[in-house]
């Protein structure tokens, strides 16, 4: 497997970059591990409960989606310089941990339901080390073509 860097897969820059390391890609099956592994240094770590709280579920799984399609972007073009995206909604989206706890890592499957230029849908999964799922979701994400000009035009 090609090893990546997330910077060259994400827009996301430290301290927001919350992904650790991809894992796996396959793009024959359309999915990408990634793994996130909590310490004290993150940005929204809570030191009352030594951990990141279960609602950074969503950003987990938005940025395992943007390693996906930025992977893919740089599979077609080894140059690209990632894209930025939105997330336009989520559904049954469950979490079954309060917190993702200092000094464990979590794996976040991402797989791609629906692809195209600007749109996608993405089945996610999180896994603590046991295996264990502790969060589940659907997203739909947006990805516009050009998006100084999409920026500009939500500000007319």
């Amino acid at each position: 497997m090609e090893n990546y860097n997330i910077s060259d897969l994400l827009p996301h820059r430290p301290p927001m970059q919350l992904i650790t390391a991809v894992e796996s890609v396959d793009f024959d099956a359309k999915t990408l591990v990634a793994r996130v592994d909590v310490t004290k240094n993150d940005l929204i770590y809570d030191e009352r409960i030594d951990g990141i709280p279960s609602w950074i579920s969503l950003e987990y799984m938005a940025q395992a989606v943007g390693c996906f399609i930025g992977a893919a972007d740089r599979r077609c073009d080894p140059l690209s310089v990632p894209a930025v995206g939105f997330v336009l909604g989520s559904r049954k989206l469950s979490v079954n941990i309060p917190t993702y706890l200092t000094g464990q890592s979590y794996f976040v499957h991402v797989k791609s339901v629906f692809y195209d230029k600007n749109i996608a849908n993405f089945d996610c999964q999180i896994y603590n080390s046991d295996n264990e799922l502790v969060a589940t979701g659907a997203i739909n994400v947006f990805r516009p073509d050009d998006i100084k000009q999409f920026m500009d035009a939500q500000n007319e």
